[in-house]
Formats: C-alpha cells, sequence, structure tokens
C-alpha cells in the first residue's frame, strides 16, 4: 500500500511549480517574436538597400547627423539608440567612405563635431523610395486600420522599456537640441 501511494505521488504534477515551456510557448512569447520581426524587417532593409551598402543603424546615424549637424559622438549614442562601444567603428566606416566627417573643435580636443559629407547626402536622397517601401513592406501584412494600431503600441512598448534598453534613447525626435555649432 505504501508502494501505491509512493507511486501516486511520483506521477502526480506539482501544481505549485510552473510547468516546463514547450517550443510553442517560444513561437508565442513576446520576446521570441518581436525578434523575429526585427529580423524580418532588417531582411526588407537590406533587400530594399541592395544598391547602396549601408546598415539601418548607419542610415539612421546619417539620417540624425543630416538632421542635427555638429552634434558629438556622445549625443548620436544618445540620439539613435546606439550601444557605445559600437559607434566609433560605426563612424569609422562611414568616414572612410567620405559620408560624414568628424571635426575636433579648438575649444574642446576630447571631442569631434559630427557633420554629413556630399556622399552621405547622396545616400539619403538616393533612398528615399527605398526606406518608403521598407516600412510599407513591414507593415503590409497588416490592414491600415491594423497598422495604425499596431504602431502606437508598439511605440507604447519600446517607450516604456526605454530605460531596460543596453543603448536607451535619450534624445527624441520631438525634443530640441541646442545650437552646438
Amino acid at each position: 500500500m505504501v508502494k501505491a501511494a509512493n507511486r501516486k505521488t511520483k506521477n502526480t504534477v506539482d501544481q505549485s511549480r510552473p510547468s516546463l515551456m514547450d517550443i510553442a510557448d517560444v513561437y508565442a512569447a513576446p520576446g521570441h517574436l518581436i525578434r523575429r520581426a526585427q529580423q524580418i524587417a532588417v531582411a526588407i532593409f537590406f533587400d530594399e538597400f541592395r544598391d547602396w551598402d549601408v546598415t539601418p543603424v548607419q542610415f539612421a546615424a546619417l539620417v540624425a547627423i543630416k538632421d542635427r549637424p555638429g552634434m558629438d559622438q556622445r549625443t548620436l549614442v544618445n540620439c539613435i539608440a546606439i550601444d557605445r562601444s559600437t559607434v566609433g567603428s560605426m563612424l569609422r566606416v562611414l568616414e572612410e567612405r567620405r559620408m560624414i566627417s568628424r571635426v575636433t573643435p579648438k575649444e574642446n580636443m576630447r571631442i569631434k563635431r559630427l557633420y554629413i559629407e556630399p556622399a552621405g547626402e547622396k545616400i539619403l536622397d538616393e533612398t528615399r523610395d527605398a526606406i518608403r517601401r521598407a516600412q510599407e513592406r513591414i507593415l503590409a501584412p497588416l490592414k491600415a486600420d491594423e497598422q495604425e494600431i499596431f504602431m502606437k503600441y508598439l511605440a507604447r512598448i519600446v517607450d516604456l522599456n526605454n530605460e531596460l534598453s543596453r543603448a536607451p534613447l535619450r534624445i527624441h525626435a520631438r525634443e530640441t537640441m541646442p545650437d552646438i555649432a
């Protein structure tokens, strides 16, 4: 009788502990879905930008530098939410390709001001349609009203979780930057 009771206990699932996940749980997890959506978005970006040798982060940096000429590297990190450890190498590539210039001001030799160069402006000009198509393709599976709702909630998730990021966004588009010229 004791053996039967022990067998029953061993075969009974402990309801106080959460069950182990299976692959279906992974596929339905928000983190997994966001990671997959990011993979898809990057794939679409590279497909649309196949004629230009530029990454999504480089593109964002070019836009930010054009929008706010003279910003320093730290400001760029805060403006596009890029990791500080990778911004230097990314800027070096853009500078080597003559898309940007880094200028050391006489009054502060520790920083470099960032400026877009004609080659960078050319890329931004040539890729206007490509970036529009990429954004449309990313959202294409959704109806227009669903796209609006999705973007509203996606922006909310990102905004409310910003501080949890390794590279939080510190300067928002709606904010103004002081004159740095």
